[in-house]
């Protein structure tokens, strides 16, 4: 199931991303950068709240996922801890997914109220897809700043993983 494979693949890059910026003073982490979310730290905990939010609440039927207070988060082990707690639970979901579930219809509700139906595997792409978004954000910054953001692309990625 190359959508589970892709989402693997966002878990390694997250690792990989906390990895540079936890490098990185406090001061740089949280200077406001003018991005879509303001600091390199809120971008990338707002990358982990989308994990949090779409497959631990959406996907499991709970719509009613807690807002983030990205302050709350004033070191690297805070953020870190926050990481291991949402992938914890993302990951203990993922293993159990199977095509059936990929296949299943999620009701969505729009801000309009109204509501659609959405494929699991849909949700699950465009949660990949928010969360590439965000990720090159941090690529751009971490380039303006001089640092060599560690991307890895997928086919490099699954390549890596066929030597271990």
């Amino acid at each position: 199931m190359k959508t589970l494979k892709l989402l693997e693949y966002s878990q390694f890059l997250r690792h990989k991303y906390l990895e540079t910026l936890s490098k990185l003073s406090w001061e740089d982490l949280v200077k406001d950068r003018g991005a879509s979310f303001p600091s390199l730290r809120d971008i990338y905990l707002h990358i982990v709240f989308v994990v949090d939010a779409y497959i631990n609440y959406i996907l499991q039927g709970n719509p009613n996922y807690p807002s983030l207070n990205y302050n709350e988060y004033d070191s690297i082990e805070k953020i870190t801890k926050y990481l291991e707690q949402v992938e914890s639970k993302a990951n203990a979901y993922l293993s159990k997914v199977t095509p059936e579930e990929l296949a299943r219809n999620i009701e969505r509700k729009q801000k309009d109220g109204s509501t659609f139906l959405v494929p699991v595997e849909d949700i699950l792409l465009d949660f990949f897809q928010e969360e590439t978004h965000h990720r090159g954000e941090l690529i751009a910054l971490l380039w303006q700043m001089d640092v060599a953001p560690p991307h890895m692309g997928f086919i490099q990625y699954l390549r890596s993983q066929t030597r271990k």
